[in-house]
């Protein structure tokens, strides 16, 4: 085929192969597929980096990355620190412009980005120009809301934005059960605006027989001591045409470092830290907040363990600084006393990558 010289790959090393040509075909202005066949050999190249306890990630991006566009929200969760009034960094909205940077900086070897980390984003006055943005760099984006401010003009706008995914939280079939969890939210309300953003999509579907319609809908439950009894019924309840999937999200418990939160597990762990290996999420995933402050992940939730700012650095030299390094080389040693977000953690036995897989940043569903 012209334009592309085969390679032999010996069968010895594969992955330090990898690693010695990834930059090779990462740069090469290939005219076939380019990003797919760099998606190809991004996962081993994460893989060999991870199983080889390398504390910089060469030749290859992070497989996602989060960016969160607000951590303000309109609602006070039992289960989210932002609810219970525990975030004490500065509240704000990500700029345009530093959204703009982050992703022009990733697109060429990041496929996926989730426009949420803390708060709500639907909160941020330029939501849907973020995520046009995102769709014109060629990457997919994702939003999770508690669908409070989902009112139609906003379901319109979701719909016609090239939004990949939505994740639409309510937990609760009762509205006793849900206004008790997500507090100051209005039970009622928040149906009516699930129901209709599924009716819109479903009736663009009926138009469109043909086209998949975006985004992939999730009705999402939170599965804890609270809303056990109620899961089976919910399920059964938002299964229906519109709604792509019924996710049952195992609790989180934020790396276990806020008692009220802890207490709201229905289940009790049964990781054996003396059994941890290194988070995975270090060598995969890229978690950025709206001020351009990048952490281990989400369990880092008031910015501790700061490991650079994107705004000033960029993304990939934070990503391969000397923080960065430090962090991945304690969960090396298994030295984490000094990590708030990591310490008590049992989240990094989520998932284990493969050479060809990887997981996002949760927990297994159960739907």
């Amino acid at each position: 085929m012209r334009g592309i010289r085969w390679v032999a790959i010996p069968s010895t090393d594969a992955g330090q192969w990898l690693m010695d040509h990834v930059e090779m075909i990462s740069v090469r202005k290939l005219t076939l597929y380019p990003r797919r066949l760099k998606s190809l050999f991004k996962l081993p190249v994460l893989y060999y980096n991870y199983r080889k306890g390398h504390t910089k990630v060469v030749g290859a991006y992070p497989d996602r990355l989060y960016i969160e566009a607000t951590n303000l929200c309109n609602i006070d969760c039992i289960m989210c620190p932002t609810g219970l009034k525990m975030l004490r960094r500065e509240k704000g909205f990500i700029r345009l412009d530093l959204f703009k940077k982050v992703i022009d900086e990733m697109a060429p070897h990041v496929k996926t980005t989730t426009l949420h980390i803390w708060g709500e984003p639907l909160l941020h006055p330029e939501l849907i120009e973020m995520i046009r943005y995102a769709k014109k760099q060629k990457i997919r984006a994702s939003i999770s809301t508690n669908a409070t401010l989902l009112h139609e003009d906003k379901s319109l706008a979701l719909l016609d934005s090239g939004l990949d995914e939505i994740y639409l939280c309510l937990d609760g079939v009762k509205k006793e059960t849900y206004e008790a969890i997500r507090r100051r939210a209005d039970f009622e309300g928040t149906q009516r605006n699930i129901q209709r953003f599924i009716e819109l999509k479903a009736k663009r579907q009926q138009q469109n027989p043909f086209v998949d319609i975006h985004p992939y809908v999730n009705v999402q439950i939170i599965e804890m001591a609270p809303t056990k009894a109620e899961v089976e019924e919910f399920t059964k309840l938002w299964m229906r045409p519109g709604v792509d999937k019924v996710n049952v999200k195992p609790f989180d418990a934020w790396a276990n470092q806020v008692k009220e939160i802890n207490q709201l597990r229905d289940q009790k762990p049964s990781v054996n830290l003396k059994n941890r290996y290194p988070c995975p999420l270090l060598w995969y995933h890229a978690h950025v907040y709206w001020d351009g402050t990048m952490t281990c992940c989400d369990r880092d939730y008031d910015a501790k363990y700061p490991l650079g700012n994107v705004a000033e650095k960029g993304v990939m030299a934070v990503w391969n600084g000397e923080k960065m390094a430090e962090l991945r080389q304690k969960h090396l040693d298994n030295n984490l006393k000094d990590v708030p977000s990591c310490h008590k953690c049992t989240e990094w036995s989520w998932w284990r990558p493969g050479p060809f897989t990887a997981r996002g940043n949760s927990p297994e569903p159960k739907g």
